[in-house]
């Protein structure tokens, strides 16, 4: 058995000490230790939340006065044990305890164990359907709660007199606890420690059904000692407690702070926020904030660079789920000069085996972050399997040994005997369920559970690598990555992505890309699904049963990462598909080189934006000699379409390069919507919107000589009449409904305008994320093309120099920069149309071509419906356009940046929020 103070070992199996506690760690119950706390401490702060608080000698009486209360009010205790697997007499019956996450929790969790009964928090925030799961598996019969849940517990239980109203046991209790005689101690509670269970904790159901955690006192204990060592707990912390206290590391945290005499803060950010949990850090003085690795990214996401309410604390530590080197990063900037971030691993089972602290000075790694080194009281074994120590590096999978860890899942023996076991010395182990190696530091780091390795093209892949690898990707906020098995087609990856608040939603073709920098072929995912936010439970755990289903895509490529059929192109489809996988990210194997696109997969489904055709169309043009506008994309949107329209060369039927028909009438479809494209954007930007707006016709315009060298129009009001005569071959007659994105927004105005003039009616008009021309200038950088790109970052760090060189270099940018920037610009403007750019120059002519001409422009008034779609930072809300818009104005806010309203996942919301105004509209037409 190895200690801290042996030599390094050989094989992967290291101890922080011996795993058998007995002699080590003093054998005393929690309710001894924390009498004895308030004893030492008697008037020290013990717990507080924003209505109330209380002292250390308080708390004690109180808590001691609920258990003699229920000891009188709650159903008599069997001792049953329900077939844990615990010894005879160490479970009794559990009680529920509902209440709001303050003050009153932590008392009524105590008071429940004073009463000598094994406590189950019901979290008010979990679905009913879960909670009825609990407390049916629990064997649950009385529920302490507080009045606000009352009725929510009351729809749990079969007998309404089980609920024991909080209130009342509080208010006995209180009077109880006032005097100074002593208060009689609960005998159940006297002799129960030990193996005895302390509390149930109920898994989040991630890996499989939910199920109960036998937590005993014992591994408590052991727990509360490793987190006041780990963290180095004193009486002068102030302590957050924002975790769940149904969340096992959310309950020992309070007991870890309670024993060491430091004062528990609680606060819950499920209600608060970001913005108000920041300010209770500050006006709280807290030193500690154990949370996780989501709710720091949501205050790295919610707060500035420069918003200090974060820098007094000395501490920050996160478990529940895999953090990384970009995430400590990026939140670096909100902490003080000397505050150390912990990595916090363990489970239910083990509670704490691992902490891994990153002090102020010490260098970040860039993808995930190690568990550490092992805790007092845990030894950590990594098998291989047949169960030989793995070496020093090697992988293999991580198990427990100690005698401080759960008796085993409540009412599941042939569950628990799947991953209980014994060593050769007697002692218990668990087998955690994760995969595991060792450094030669001692540090272990785990590896994604041992049932989420695949087998990809023939390689073993871990998706909890991919996900590291995402996160460190520019723009890339959260990600979590699962393997899509449905026999026969091949295994794949399909990673769902949260993008960044305040920047541009990178493209899946963006993405895998970017991926392809950082991993090898097999590893990137063949689907990437945008998602506004990922699905959570309760504790802040990825749903992973919530995720939608992934997209269903034809592939080339076999199990083994062979080509299936490589007959399956012709000469022609297979040029063309070998393009398409490269602008899109996608692999190519075999001698071939034969591409993981079915003949029959839409561009569009495989991530591809009107970036990346443009980028297509460019690179078929120098390859295959075939010049295409991108409304043939819209037309042949699969590969063998596309590719058929490729064989025609650049002779075809005749389209108009300013309007494009993105969806078509056809009978019983609602009216025609009409969109006019960005500065310097395709009409293709429109494509997302369309698609989630039904049988609707919608057409699209852009400017002229974007993609057919022609003299652009040189004002707004040409542009418009323009769009309309085109709009009316389209449409003879109103009522008319336009939509402009951004500069496109100016140009739709006037077309209303021009309309109503001509006594013509508008039924609507929307206005996405549209500056006014007095603010285009300043928006040079941002509208359109997205924010200043300062490249994807391998890590946190590099990001972070990247944006402090561009905030360190603005001033001289702007001085002497600019001026030459905008020299530039006017070239391009003004010779947007008639000299041909190459790529995104092209683009950017007409974007500087659209910010001349909106100069000095002043939109003319209109007098009909007008839905302004606002995004993060713009503040051209209803009352700036009021001199301009005279009739019904409404207001959509969206959070995210300028060009992600029409990109996946916030069109989703967009395309909602404009359906119900057209439907709207419609009916009023029809009344």
């Amino acid at each position: 058995m190895l200690s801290s103070t042996d030599s390094q070992p050989s094989t992967a199996s290291t101890t922080s000490t011996p795993s058998r506690t007995e002699g080590v760690i003093p054998d005393t119950s929690l309710l001894d230790a924390l009498a004895a706390v308030a004893e030492r401490a008697p008037d020290s702060l013990a717990v507080v939340d924003e209505h109330a608080s209380m002292s250390y000698r308080e708390l004690h009486r109180v808590a001691m006065a609920i258990g003699a209360v229920l000891d009188a009010r709650l159903t008599p205790d069997d001792h049953s044990g329900r077939g844990v697997g615990v010894e005879p007499g160490g479970a009794s019956v559990p009680v529920g305890v509902m209440v709001s996450h303050n003050a009153e929790s932590v008392v009524a969790i105590l008071g429940i164990v004073h009463a000598g009964r094994t406590v189950v928090a019901l979290d008010p925030f979990l679905p009913e359907a879960r909670l009825h799961h609990v407390v049916t598996l629990a064997g649950i019969v009385d529920v302490l709660v507080d009045d606000e849940h009352a009725e929510q517990a009351a729809a749990l239980v079969a007998d309404p007199s089980s609920i024991v109203p909080l209130a009342e046991v509080l208010g006995e209790a209180r009077a109880m606890a006032d005097g100074d005689a002593d208060i009689p101690t609960v005998p159940a509670a006297a002799t129960r420690g030990g193996q005895d269970a302390l509390d149930i904790i109920f898994t989040s159901g991630s890996t499989g059904a939910p199920k109960g955690v036998v937590v005993t006192h014992r591994q408590t204990l052991v727990d509360t000692i490793a987190q006041r060592s780990s963290f180095r707990l004193e009486p002068a912390d102030r302590i957050a407690s924002v975790l769940p206290h149904g969340f096992a590391a959310g309950i020992t945290l309070v007991f870890s702070a309670l024993l060491a005499g430091a004062s528990v803060h609680v606060a819950d950010p499920r209600r608060t926020g970001i913005d108000r949990l920041a300010t209770w850090v500050q006006r709280s003085a807290l030193t500690t904030l154990h949370t996780t690795p989501h709710l720091v990214r949501s205050l790295v996401g919610g707060l500035d660079r420069t918003d200090d309410r974060l820098r007094g604390l000395r501490l920050v530590a996160t478990v529940g789920e895999a953090v990384t080197g970009t995430d400590v990063s990026a939140l670096r900037p909100l902490l003080g000069a000397t505050t150390s971030f912990c990595n916090w691993t363990g489970s239910s089972e083990t509670c704490v085996y691992a902490v891994n602290e990153i002090a102020a000075g010490d260098p970040i790694p860039e993808r995930s972050i190690p568990s550490g080194h092992i805790v007092v009281g845990k030894r950590i074994e990594v098998r291989r399997p047949d169960g030989s120590l793995a070496d020093i590096g090697e992988p293999g999978e991580v198990v427990c040994v100690s005698d401080a860890m759960t008796s085993g899942y409540w009412g599941a023996p042939e569950q628990t005997a799947k991953r209980a076991g014994t060593a050769p010395d007697g002692t218990p182990t668990w087998a955690i369920g994760d995969l595991g190696r060792f450094d030669e530091d001692g540090k272990l780091t785990l590896l994604g559970r041992a049932d989420d390795a695949v087998k990809v093209r023939g390689y073993l892949v871990e998706p909890s690598e991919v996900e590291a690898a995402l996160r460190t990707v520019d723009a890339v906020h959260e990600a979590v990555v699962v393997a899509v098995k449905a026999p026969p087609a091949p295994t794949r990856l399909v990673a769902y992505v949260v993008t960044s608040q305040g920047r541009r939603s990178p493209s899946p073709a963006a993405l895998r890309k970017a991926l392809r920098d950082l991993l090898p072929d097999y590893m990137v995912p063949t689907s990437i699904v945008p998602m506004p936010a990922l699905p959570r439970n309760e504790r802040g755990k990825v749903d992973r049963a919530a995720l939608p289903e992934a997209p269903a895509l034809g592939t080339t490529i076999g199990e083994d990462g062979q080509a299936l059929a490589e007959d399956t192109y012709d000469q022609w489809e297979l040029a063309v598909g070998q393009i398409w996988a490269e602008v899109l990210g996608l692999p190519t194997v075999g001698p071939l080189r034969l591409p993981a696109v079915g003949l029959d997969n839409d561009f569009s489904a495989l991530g591809g934006d009107s970036l990346t055709a443009e980028e297509l169309l460019a690179a078929v043009s120098d390859r295959l000699g075939v010049d295409l506008p991108s409304s043939e994309l819209l037309e042949h949107p699969t590969l063998r379409t596309f590719t058929a329209r490729i064989r025609q060369g650049s002779v075809a039927s005749p389209r108009h390069p300013d309007i494009v028909t993105l969806a078509q009438r056809s009978e019983g479809t609602g009216a025609p919507v009409f969109c006019v494209a960005g500065a310097g954007a395709l009409a293709l930007t429109y494509v997302p919107l369309t698609r989630r707006l039904g049988d609707r016709p919608v057409y699209a315009f852009q400017q002229h000589g974007l993609e057919r060298r022609s003299v652009p129009d040189w004002s707004i009001r040409a542009m418009a009449r323009r769009y309309i005569e085109l709009m009316r071959i389209a449409q003879p007659s109103g009522p008319y409904t336009i939509v402009g994105h951004s500069f496109g927004g100016l140009v739709a105005v006037e077309m209303a305008a021009l309309l109503t003039a001509a006594g013509q009616q508008v039924s609507r008009v929307v206005l996405l994320d549209t500056y006014l021309p007095e603010q285009a200038a300043d928006q040079a950088d941002v509208v359109e093309f997205g924010e200043l790109d300062l490249g994807r970052a391998r890590s946190g760090r590099g990001l972070g120099l990247a944006r402090a060189v561009v905030d360190r270099t603005s001033a001289f940018r702007k001085r002497v920069v600019a001026p030459f920037g905008e020299v530039g610009r006017h070239a391009r403007a003004y010779g947007a149309g008639v000299v041909r750019w190459q790529g995104q120059r092209q683009f950017r002519a007409f974007f500087d071509h659209a910010l001349v001409v909106s100069r000095g422009y002043r939109p003319p008034a209109f007098d009909g419906p007008v839905t302004l779609v606002i995004a993060d930072g713009n503040e051209t809300g209803s009352a700036r356009w009021a001199p301009f818009l005279r009739g019904e104005v409404d207001e959509v806010r969206m959070h995210c940046e300028h060009s992600s309203v029409l990109r996946e996942p916030h069109v989703e919301e967009l395309a909602a929020a404009l359906a119900e105004r057209f439907e709207a509209d419609a009916a009023a037409l029809a009344g």
